[in-house]
Formats: structure tokens, C-alpha cells, sequence
């Protein structure tokens, strides 16, 4: 979308690149061609984390084939009780028709149809929803991928400002949501801004209708250049964060939906802060261990695939270092798990001290973590020692105790052991379980 270009009368959006899309029956996603996509379990879990409805159903019968958790949740029923009944039997008279306007212009020759423009939500009359729907050939016949995304927030918009302006100024002075009409007739302005724009910015709505480049100074790096992008005539998103320096010093993020108008567009902003922040914290509790902060197995996979792809054409090696805590049931046996919590963490601080910036150290297991290195043709570091001897120093349990944790560790590089990730992670384990056996034997000799 340009700034000032004429309307989209598409009702185009940005839709989930992930939908499943291809061909099969009764199968919700499309199977894995590649050892590195991703199975259909985290497929299916990604389509139920999504906020927009996805739902794919045959064009012959409407029979559903596949539902993600936002369309069940509409429906009030779990996705099991869905799959296999016909759609004519959960829409209402009124879905019905919108939907049969919608199928009769869909077909191989028109695979993409969009509402013109959003229907009523089914489960809160107060939402409004735009459909995408997607013409899909099927093992047993055509088939429809319909996505829909939440557009109440553009259609209230819209709405809003095709009133009177004095009923548009007096909605949009009471409302929470910054709404802002930017003209670029004679030159770039805002021609209104509600009231709020204070909360994210500590500029009133005034200051910045008279002095707009107020509101660009107040933009990050990123979110300024984006602007400056769109005044200079090129596209913008139908949604977008933006993040804004508060007079006060603080960071203000504000999710922006947009809508072209003549000579200009306008839009909502919401603050959003407080929700990126949890999502954002959420995204990492996933990928890092809750004790030690250190990676998890997730995401010590994904950075494993992602360097033995990087060093395929490279003389770089990839390689592991499995480590196993051979004495810490001890600890928790006579000291107990606070104590144990403690000494993980401190091994999780020293393993992170003695490897090398850019090396990826993971907790695997309860006592077992893992360090992912690529090693240049130059590298002559040894790692192993540097871990042994980091480990080899007593670790503080209170004022009159301390413990020293033997180590077991193995090694394996793709040299040795190949560039398949499971081979590589069994053959650093195999390697240090003869470490183990090697110690045993020592002290039992």
C-alpha cells in the first residue's frame, strides 16, 4: 500500500504463509518432503497458535477436513468434534449466503477470493472477520483453504471515519486507541490525531498536528525508516508495530492498522507494550531452560540444522561436546534439590565462561548439557580441557560445604561422525560414555 494510493478493493491483507495449501484428504497438514521441515505435529501446533481461523473443507459436500483452534474456539466445540461434519449444519442462515456468494466465484480458474468486505464474527456479534478463501485440487476433489483474519479494528475504523466529522472527532476523542488521519494535500500531515497520541508519545495531539516530524523523531531506527519509506511512495503493511521514545524516556510499542483514503490514509493505533513484552518473553521461555537460562534441546536442534548448513560449502566443522554430571545425585541426595538447583546453575555459569563467544551451550537434560562449536581449519583451542579444568574447582553449597563434580565428556565433529544431527549428538553421547567407563576403571583400579 502507497501512501495516498487509490483503495485496495481486494481487502488484501498479509496471510499465514504456513496454511496448508497442498492436496490430500483427511490429513490436516502437508507431510514433511525434507529431513529439515518441520514434522506435522509442529505444523498443526504453529496453524493452533495463530489468531486467524483456518479451516479446509471439501467444495462438493463441505465436509471439514482440517480446523485450527481459533475457528474451533468460534464454533464453541474441540477441533475433533468438527472435523468430518458439514459446514451447512454450524453456519447461520446469514454465513450461509455470505458463503455461497463467496464459493460461487471461487473455482480453478479464480483460486484466491477475498470478502469485500468483513462479516459479523459468529461467537461475539461485536467482531468482524475477513475471509480469504483458497481453491485447492484434492485427492477426492476440490477442496477450499479458507483463512480468516480479524478485521474489526480496520472495519470500525473505516466506519468511524465515513461519519460527520464532528461525530468522528467526538468518538475519536474517547477512545483509548490513538485514530489519526494523515493527509499528504498540500504536503505531508496529520489533519487529525485523537487525543491519546499523548499516552504513547507525551506529545499532544496539537503539538503534532502542527509539527509531524515530532512523531518521526520519536520513532526507532527501524519504525522511522519504514515511514520515511512510505512517504517516499513505497508500501506499506495493512499492519504494522511501531515503537516510539516517550518524552519521559520510556520505549512505547503501538500496533498500527491502515487504510487508504484520498490523498492520504488513515488508521488506529494501539498500545501494545505490555502484550509484545509477554509474547516475547513467552517465545523465549520456550526456547531456553527455566533453571539455567541456558538454551533447551529446541533450540539447541534448531541452531545445530542451522550450522551444518551454514559450513556446507565451508572447510568449517560443526562439532559437540556432551557432558554428563557424573556425581550430582550425590548432591541431591545429601545436600538436597535447592542445593542441586544452585550447583546447575553454577556449572550452567562456568560452561557459559569457559567456551568461546559464539559457542551454544545447552541444558539437555537433568545433569547432561551439550556445547555446539564450529571449528575453523585454525582452530587449535581444546575446549574439553578448558571445561575440565572450569569444573574441576569445588562449588559452594553453604558457609561449611562444598562439592567438586566429576565430569564425563565426549566430543564428535562432522569429520568423524558426519553431517546427519542425530549421528553427531549419538556419537559425542557414545564418546562420552567411554570417557565414564575410562574413569570407572581408573578408580577401580
Amino acid at each position: 500500500m502507497k501512501l495516498g494510493a487509490p483503495r485496495d478493493r481486494s481487502g488484501g491483507g498479509d496471510w499465514p504463509a504456513s496454511a496448508p495449501i497442498s492436496s490430500g484428504v483427511n490429513s490436516r497438514v502437508r507431510p514433511a518432503s525434507h529431513e529439515n521441515e518441520p514434522t506435522s505435529e509442529q505444523l498443526n501446533n504453529t496453524l493452533d497458535a495463530l489468531s486467524e481461523r483456518i479451516c479446509r473443507y471439501s467444495l462438493i459436500d463441505r465436509t471439514i477436513i482440517y480446523c485450527n483452534s481459533a475457528w474451533a474456539a468460534a464454533r464453541h466445540m474441540p477441533q475433533a468434534q468438527l472435523i468430518g461434519r458439514s459446514l451447512d449444519e454450524l453456519l447461520t442462515p446469514f454465513e450461509k449466503d455470505a458463503l455461497d456468494a463467496q464459493l460461487s466465484l471461487l473455482g480453478p480458474g479464480t483460486p484466491i477470493v477475498r470478502n469485500s468486505e468483513p462479516v459479523p464474527a459468529p461467537e461475539t456479534p461485536d467482531r468482524w472477520v475477513r475471509w480469504v478463501d483458497h481453491y485447492v485440487e484434492g485427492a477426492l476433489g476440490p477442496e477450499v483453504l479458507a483463512v480468516g483474519r480479524d478485521a474489526t479494528e480496520a472495519y470500525l475504523a473505516r466506519q468511524q471515519l465515513e461519519m460527520s466529522e464532528a461525530r468522528f472527532r467526538e468518538l475519536a476523542h474517547r477512545s483509548a486507541d490513538v485514530i489519526w488521519r494523515f493527509s499528504l494535500i498540500p504536503a505531508p500531515h496529520f489533519d487529525y490525531i485523537s487525543p491519546s497520541v499523548f499516552n504513547l508519545t507525551g506529545f499532544t495531539a496539537s503539538e503534532i498536528q502542527a509539527d509531524f516530524t515530532l512523531l518521526l523523531d520519536a520513532l526507532d531506527e527501524d519504525s522511522l525508516a519504514m515511514v520515511t519509506a512510505a512517504l517516499n511512495g513505497e508500501r506499506l503493511p495493512r499492519r504494522y508495530d511501531m515503537t516510539f521514545h516517550h518524552t519521559d524516556g520510556s520505549h512505547v510499542i503501538g500496533e498500527v492498522q491502515v487504510t487508504d483514503i484520498k490523498d492520504g490514509v488513515q488508521g488506529v493505533l494501539r498500545e501494545v507494550t505490555e502484550i509484545r513484552a509477554l509474547q516475547a518473553e513467552l517465545a523465549n521461555q520456550a526456547l531456553r531452560d527455566q533453571l539455567t537460562g541456558l538454551a533447551n534441546r529446541r533450540l539447541f536442534d534448531e541452531m545445530l540444522d542451522s550450522s551444518l548448513h551454514r559450513t556446507l560449502r565451508t572447510a568449517d566443522r560443526v562439532a559437540i561436546i556432551y557432558i554428563d554430571l557424573d556425581s550430582f545425585k550425590v548432591v541431591n541426595d545429601t545436600y538436597g534439590h535447592t542445593a542441586g538447583d544452585e550447583v546447575l546453575r553454577e556449572v550452567a555459569r562456568r560452561l557459559q565462561a569457559a567456551v568461546r563467544e559464539g559457542d551454544l551451550v545447552a541444558r539437555v537434560g537433568g545433569d547432561e548439557f551439550l556445547v555446539l562449536l564450529e571449528l575453523r581449519p585454525t582452530d587449535d583451542e581444546n575446549l574439553v580441557e578448558r571445561i575440565q579444568t572450569a569444573m574441576a574447582c569445588p562449588i559452594g553449597i553453604d558457609d561449611e560445604n562444598a562439592v567438586t563434580i566429576d565430569v564425563s565428556i565426549g566430543f564428535a565433529d562432522t569429520d568423524s561422525a558426519g553431517r546427519d544431527p542425530t549421528a553427531l549428538i549419538k556419537a559425542a553421547d557414545a564418546d562420552m560414555y567411554a570417557d565414564k567407563r575410562r574413569a570407572a576403571a581408573v578408580r577401580d583400579a
